[in-house]
């Protein structure tokens, strides 16, 4: 299955499996402060922004979000470069 998402304001298409997650399709494309920790959804090492709502994307199909906006850590930064205090 093609799916495109807006990730850190960038437009991204890609082929994924029906059980890709998005964890997984985040850092195959080198989004790689996206991690998973623990394999049981309680870390929130994977939290992302999906449609500007916190969501575990070791929970979330990467099909689910096709046509959505998902922002990682690495989007945080200012158009300057100036990292956000959460980084």
């Amino acid at each position: 299955m093609k799916v495109t998402i807006t990730v850190n304001g960038r437009d991204l298409t890609a082929d994924v499996e029906d059980r890709m997650l998005l964890v997984h399709l985040l850092r195959d494309s080198g989004l790689t402060a996206t991690n998973v920790g623990c394999d049981t959804t309680s870390c929130g090492a994977c939290t992302v922004l999906l449609d500007r709502e916190s969501v575990k994307s070791c929970t979330v199909l990467a099909a689910q979000a096709d046509g959505s906006e998902v922002t990682t850590l690495e989007g945080l930064a200012g158009p300057d470069g100036t990292m956000h205090p959460v980084q």
